[in-house]
């Protein structure tokens, strides 16, 4: 031991964050050391080098102590304790009334798991290192400063006495008067302890030039060690049992052994200061010290030291390659390195030589620009007409950027009223108009003010989901009242199809219906859609990142196509219902969605030979061609000529036996109560003919008449307002007059992404009252009433047109259409999994006898997980934006009997089988687990999505009221709208609104119930029992009147535990005169795989089953 040398001394060079250094600790499981100073700073260094690794400020007052575990790094300052990982990122940090004045601490018998810390203080805490609370109390006798632990706990004190306690109980084993003054340290190893400090000598304290050496097992005294500079630091080798390091605080320290003091080797530390602390590393190769002057001094005795014998790698930043330049908006400037520059920049121009200029000229009107004649440099135009003589347009000084609130966390700075129609002079797009986007704070989605885009009852559909493109078609098919009857009485029926959009269009539709405002998600739709595989064949799925160029305008029309052939297929079957009168017998087998949309077409093709083919088909939608002429043409000839054209083309004759010039020939053969048109991506008519000149409209009729006459020659005319009403079709298939019902257009701005809107007239039975027009702009979840002139007043290209019948009322009949719901899916066993046995159950199913009513009470609680992770952009400022959140998918969802004799059992619990790959099963949250959701592993009822959102809305038609906690999440992300009146949210009833905490059902069960839930995992049978017996907890105290006082002792219990419950411990008597005797879950309950039998079912109405309850809790 006389080789030690010192290789490397450092410092903070940082004179604002350098300070003294008050603690010292090498790292048991990696290359570092760690370091504390008196400024709260903690440091770690890698290595012989001491190159500084992290550092970062734990605390406001001087560090006294530093514990390292396997987790993290465990800070002590007087009043708190701190762990933190070791980047510095912290994972709890413990101070309240019982950290007043700590000094020290340890582990217990439970290493990483437990540590025990003491200081001039009444009690000692036991705190778990995992949680940061304190588990237990022990009292201390005296004022303890030193710890250190091996088979007992070595405790020095500030009166110079040293306790052993047992690590288990914390008992005093054995005392010992050491030293009539302080502790100054104490060190241990196998059965030897050694104490050195101070004593008290004619009122002085003096430090004891000795260093006392006990026996552990006899508590006797051996023979001390001298140290004439004054001991005041001890460390005993790792490896060396009887080899102690003793320090001075003048820098001097001695190598000895404990059995022959003779043996001593004496070394200096190069200090200018005193030593603070010190420690000797795990391998016993490596000594360090930390003076008052805050250098780190690093003594070893051999070539390439270690800290450890075996040590994990440390934690280095991600090697980045680097990044490519772009030139977004968004990209920061200081991308682009600055250039060699040997001239002052513009950027240092001086302040006072700054000056304000006048704003730039408005736009000229281009009608006087297109007629302006120059002479020399001067140009004259004739007045248009539009404006009066020396009138002009009204030029703000400044231009604001639009700002909407975002969020309702931020003032609402929303204008009460304001202009909305479009001002006859102004060529600029409104806002309306523009691409909206969800913006997403800390608080989540919720916190977005969809309120601000809708006012009205309409229901908008959000974005920011995988080909939400389609939003506007969907608005468009839900104004048609006829296809959602259709709908309707098709999710009363037991539709076996997984993925049927036809259902999936129902039950969106039954959303928006009850939404009365509320913004909608079409989610479920959509996944649907993208499961189809001639979707994807068609290139009808929206790019991940789409640009400027999507084609928009192409993939809804395309879409548009699609949807109805698809509701065709669907919707049909051998006994289809008759919804149009006109329709002959004969012709029953039609389906509901020709019936409504289909027009007959014969194609005729005839060939040179005079062979001619006769083929009779259905078309859902016309499409309107480019027509050379379309400057010139009326909209009614265009269109005429589209559905009844005639055409020469090379086709296959059967005659000739060869490809030969054939004429074929469309001719329709009846026409459809609702007619849609495509029009024509990529037309030649500009969007100039489309819009409204002098208050009339010069091309879109409002209004068509369309005829075909016995030689089937189709005629279209342009009606009039006032026409309408003279002309009478009596519900012919060959005579229909149409008003114009939806434009879907696309709105294109320069440099942007382009987007869908869709201007939609509500029916009048379903028009606002304060409507101004039946007209309205749904744009995703903006929706706004606008005036019939702005709807003809294109600010987008039209590209899809839905015209309905006049008498479209009187000529459809939707009587026949099946009303009755099948209720049996809520009896029956389902499910897909290839190990599910229906001799295990962890459900009791409903029988017909036990058919929800209205107002019927059921517990409700769901389990997700994640399809995709969460996105996020760090701007040019650093400041991070959610773009995308995680996308969640339901997984599991449970619903209790919430009265009646089975009160409390379940006649849900589905898992939902996962048809997209799942990123994170998010099983501390959900308790979902890798195999849970595949139906060749599953031993669980597994069920599609489908049928587990098919009950839930059967239980909502049936009017149940549903009772759970944090209900507005779970019912997002399942993708429906639950009524307010058949929403009970625990989560809302115990929350005193002008307080932002939400207490959490974990908490409200310890408190209320005396149950400690989600220990391990969450279970959604559990959640949902805890949640209905909370619910009856909320009946009971306000029933006794007394449920403001409960609510504000939860409050007051939250803020003292810090919103978690105290493990083993529950709140005694908090409510006066209230039992807290509600039974736990029942056995049956608490595992999914336990048989449910009729006898339990039997006895739960027994006193026995009473009493087993009681003991049970």
């Amino acid at each position: 031991m006389d080789n030690w040398y010192e290789v490397r001394t450092t410092c903070d060079t940082n004179i604002n964050v350098s300070a003294p250094i008050s603690a010292i600790a090498f790292d048991p499981y990696q290359e570092l050391l760690w370091t504390g100073n008196e400024k709260g700073r903690v440091t770690s260094h890698f290595g012989s080098g001491l190159h500084r690794y992290t550092s970062f400020r734990a605390h406001l007052n001087p560090v006294r102590q530093i514990l390292v575990s396997d987790k993290g790094v465990i800070s002590l300052c007087s009043d708190s304790v701190k762990m933190t990982n070791r980047r510095g990122l912290i994972k709890w940090t413990l101070s309240n009334e019982d950290t007043t004045d700590l000094h020290c601490m340890t582990y217990t018998t439970m290493p990483n798991s437990e540590i025990l810390a003491a200081g001039k203080q009444h009690n000692m805490l036991v705190i778990n290192v995992a949680r940061g609370i304190v588990v237990k109390k022990v009292e201390s006798e005296s004022d303890i400063v030193v710890m250190r632990k091996s088979r007992l706990i070595c405790c020095g004190a500030n009166s110079g006495e040293v306790t052993l306690m047992d690590p288990r109980t914390f008992k005093v084993e054995h005392r010992v008067q050491a030293h009539t003054g302080t502790i100054s340290d104490i060190d241990t190893i196998g059965n030897l302890l050694l104490t050195c400090g101070s004593s008290a000598r004619h009122g002085n304290l003096i430090i004891d030039p000795l260093v006392k050496v006990y026996d552990i097992r006899t508590m006797r005294p051996l023979v001390p060690m001298p140290f004439p500079t004054g001991p005041c630091f001890l460390k005993m080798h790792p490896k060396l049992s009887t080899t102690v390091f003793i320090a001075s605080r003048s820098g001097q320290f001695h190598v000895c052994d404990i059995g022959n003091t003779s043996d001593i080797h004496f070394y200096q530390v190069n200090t200018s200061s005193y030593v603070n602390a010190i420690d000797l590393s795990a391998s016993g190769e490596m000594l360090a010290f930390g003076d008052a002057a805050s250098f780190v001094h690093l003594w070893e005795d051999r070539k390439e030291a270690k800290i450890n014998a075996y040590s994990n790698p440390i934690e280095l930043p991600t090697i980045q390659t680097p990044p490519n330049i772009t030139t977004s908006e968004r990209s920061s400037l200081s991308l682009i390195g600055m250039p060699y520059y040997k001239e002052p920049l513009l950027s240092v121009w001086p302040s006072n030589m700054r000056f304000e200029v006048g704003n730039p000229p408005p736009k000229i009107d281009p009608d006087i620009l297109n007629n302006m004649k120059m002479i020399d440099f001067v140009g004259y135009s004739p007045n248009p007409g539009n404006m009066k003589r020396n009138q002009v347009v009204r030029y703000s000084r400044k231009k604001h950027k639009d700002g909407t609130p975002k969020f309702r966390s931020e003032k609402e700075r929303e204008l009460q009223s304001g202009k909305t129609e479009l001002d006859a002079t102004s060529t600029k797009m409104p806002k309306y108009y523009k691409r909206v986007e969800i913006q997403y704070s800390r608080f989540g989605v919720d916190d977005f003010d969809f309120e601000f885009y809708n006012k009205s009852r309409y229901a908008g559909l959000e974005t920011h989901i995988a080909n939400s493109y389609c939003n506007s078609l969907l608005q468009v098919l839900f104004f048609t009242p006829v296809l959602r009857l259709i709908t309707r009485s098709h999710i009363g029926t037991a539709c076996t199809k997984e993925n049927c959009l036809c259902c999936e269009l129902g039950f969106l539709f039954r959303m928006l219906e009850n939404a009365r405002g509320r913004n909608c998600q079409a989610s479920n739709f959509l996944r649907a859609f993208s499961t189809i595989p001639q979707a994807l064949a068609l290139g009808l799925f929206e790019p991940d990142e789409p640009d400027e160029n999507t084609p928009y305008s192409m993939l809804i029309q395309n879409f548009n196509r699609f949807i109805l052939e698809q509701l065709h297929q669907e919707c049909n079957s051998n006994n289809n219902p008759r919804l149009l009168k006109s329709l002959p017998l004969e012709q029953t087998s039609h389906s509901m969605i020709q019936q409504l949309f289909g027009m007959q077409v014969a194609s005729i093709s005839k060939c040179q030979c005079e062979t001619q083919t006769d083929r009779l088909t259905t078309s859902f939608v016309s499409h309107k061609g480019k027509e050379r002429e379309s400057k010139t043409k009326a909209f009614v000839d265009i269109l005429r000529t589209s559905i009844q054209r005639e055409i020469q083309q090379r086709a296959w004759c059967n005659n000739c036996q060869q490809y030969v010039p054939t004429i074929a020939k469309k001719i329709p053969k009846s026409l459809p109560p609702v007619l849609s048109i495509n029009c024509g991506a990529g037309t030649s008519v500009p969007l100039e003919i489309w819009r409204t000149h002098d208050g009339q409209n010069a091309w879109l009729p409002e209004r068509v008449s369309m005829d075909i006459d016995d030689d089937d020659i189709l005629t279209v005319k342009e009606l009039s307002s006032d026409a309408i009403v003279d002309i009478n079709t009596s519900g012919s298939s060959k005579h229909a007059n149409y008003e114009l019902m939806a434009i879907i257009s696309q709105v294109r701005v320069e440099k942007e992404i382009p987007h869908l809107v869709a201007f939609i007239k509500v029916p009048k039975s379903e028009l606002e009252s304060t409507s101004k027009s039946p007209w309205y702009l749904f744009n995703d979840f903006s929706v706004k009433n606008i005036t019939e002139q702005e709807v003809f007043n294109f600010q987008g290209m039209p590209v899809v047109l839905y015209y309905s019948r006049v008498d479209i009322s009187d000529l459809m009949d939707t009587s026949d259409l099946p009303s009755e719901i099948d209720k049996s899916i809520l009896f029956k066993d389902i499910s897909i999994s290839k190990h599910h046995s229906t001799n295990k159950k962890s459900v009791d199913l409903l029988t017909p006898e036990e058919l929800p009513q209205p107002g019927t009470l059921v517990a409700i609680d769901a389990e997700f997980v994640a399809l995709s992770q969460e996105e996020t952009e760090i701007r040019s400022d650093g400041t991070k934006s959610v773009i995308r959140p995680s996308r969640l998918s339901l997984a599991r969802v449970s619903v209790l009997r919430g009265e009646g004799a089975k009160e409390g059992f379940p006649f849900i619990d589905d898992y939902i089988a996962a048809s997209e790959p799942v990123v994170d099963y998010l099983t501390e949250y959900s308790g979902i687990k890798a195999g849970d959701l595949d139906p060749g592993s599953s031993k669980h009822t597994l069920v599609p999505l489908k049928i587990a959102y098919k009950k839930l809305r059967l239980l909502l038609d049936l009017g149940c009221v549903l009772v759970g906690h944090g209900l507005k999440k779970d019912f997002r992300i399942i993708n429906i709208l639950v009524p307010p009146e058949q929403v009970i949210d625990t989560v809302d009833i115990f929350h005193i609104k002008n307080r932002q905490r939400k207490i959490s059902l974990r908490f409200l069960a310890w408190y209320l119930l005396n149950q400690n839930i989600q220990t391990d995992t969450h279970d959604s049978i559990e959640d949902a029992h805890t949640a209905l017996l909370i619910y009856k907890k909320y009946l009971q105290f306000k029933s006794e009147g007394k449920f403001e006082k409960v609510l504000e002792d939860i409050y007051s219990e939250g803020h003292k535990h810090n919103w978690k419950p105290t493990h083993g411990m529950f709140p005694t008597s908090h409510i006066e005169g209230s039992s807290s005797s509600y039974p736990a879950l029942p056995e049956m309950l608490e595992t999914n795989t336990t048989e449910i039998s009729s006898e339990i079912i039997e006895n739960q109405n027994s006193e026995t089953s009473e009493t087993n309850f009681s003991q049970n809790k």
